[in-house]
């Protein structure tokens, strides 16, 4: 045989080889994400940012940008495979920025105290804790809407000089504690200027 045959039959082992390789690694990623699930598949995740009005959020590429029930919204994001036809999210987190006067406490327990009274919502938790080493007050709560679906909501309210900052993470309430890993770790990434 002469060189330049044995050099071509080299480089045509090497060629089937990567193409196996990578035939068998789109093999091993489509098994893993056909069953309607990404936790078990290499799947990478893009993570996004978004800024606006003094607030920077970190999320990945499979929650977008959506609109807010508010009129304090900051800005709102929702999981994609949760947004409705007026692209409102039925999973989602969105920031909320209210200015207030006096102490930041009786502030933040007046609005629960006004929810206390209305039989939709049902308060299940509150108390202090820590994000990324900064106290927020936070409130785990129930509310009925009239559509008769319940919803989960987690708030947690931060201070900035005479504004209250709430991150809301909210869901049905079959949906919370599926998505809630995923709710925190966003809420973790998310900084208020």
């Amino acid at each position: 045989m002469n060189k330049l045959t044995i050099i071509g039959v080299a480089i045509l082992l090497i060629v089937i080889a990567v193409f196996g390789y990578i035939v068998v690694n789109d093999i091993t990623f489509n098994t893993g994400s056909s069953n309607g699930s990404n936790a078990n598949s290499n799947e990478s995740v893009t993570m996004l940012t978004m800024s606006k009005g003094g607030v920077t959020v970190n999320y990945p590429s499979n929650w977008v940008l959506s609109q807010a029930t508010s009129n304090n919204s900051v800005i709102a994001i929702s999981k994609e495979s949760a947004v409705d036809n007026l692209e409102v999210g039925q999973v989602n987190i969105h920031v909320e920025k209210k200015e207030f006067s006096g102490d930041f406490e009786s502030f933040v327990n007046k609005s629960y105290t006004n929810i206390r009274a209305d039989s939709a919502f049902d308060l299940v938790s509150s108390g202090e804790v820590s994000i990324n080493d900064e106290k927020a007050l936070e409130y785990i709560y129930t509310s009925s809407a009239n559509t008769g679906v319940v919803k989960q909501h987690k708030a947690l309210w931060f201070e900035r000089g005479n504004q209250a900052y709430v991150i809301m993470y909210s869901a049905p309430i079959d949906k919370y504690e599926a998505n809630l890993p995923a709710a925190d770790y966003i809420i973790g990434q998310i900084k208020i200027n």
